[in-house]
């Protein structure tokens, strides 16, 4: 909990962190539901010294932003030719730039916290889970993309 001052009162701000578990996937503002896991939302900036000026010490410079590679996994449904017609334009040498967003949703399963929008995204990779007849489960879809920039909304 943070204490913040306000009119001679104490403001409590409650920190209430958000799970894991409740989040959706929008490609090109469409719901496209049943996702199971986001990982790479990550980025970092290049970093380099500069020497230039009068100081004798060296001062650091934030250059290019390079975004991770996001790695999004859904329950496969064969009949929802969706994400592999995304990946067929790649392999036909047209890749098509999609709108995605990562939307942060609050418990209650509807209200939206936050979203991570991701702009000119492209698919870099697709897999489908192995399928063996000695196995039982669910089989899954992953598709991985690379995108030109992104913004917190």
């Amino acid at each position: 909990m943070h204490f913040f001052p306000c009119h001679n009162e104490l403001l409590v701000v409650r920190y209430v962190p958000t799970t894991k578990t409740y989040f959706k996937v929008e490609v090109d503002g469409i719901d496209f539901g049943n996702f199971t896991s986001v990982s790479g939302l990550g980025a970092r900036a290049e970093v380099s010294d500069d020497m230039g000026g009068m100081d004798k010490n060296s001062r650091k410079v934030v250059g290019k932003v390079q975004y991770d590679t996001v790695v999004l996994v859904r329950n496969a449904d064969p009949r929802d030719r969706k994400l592999k017609d995304w990946w067929k334009t790649v392999e036909r040498g047209n890749p098509e730039q999609k709108a995605v967003s990562i939307v942060f949703v609050d418990r209650d399963g509807f209200t939206e916290i936050q979203r991570r929008n991701l702009f000119n995204a492209v698919p870099c990779r697709w897999d489908m889970s192995n399928l063996s007849s000695s196995e039982t489960g669910v089989i899954t879809e992953t598709i991985s993309l690379v995108y030109e920039d992104a913004e917190w909304a």
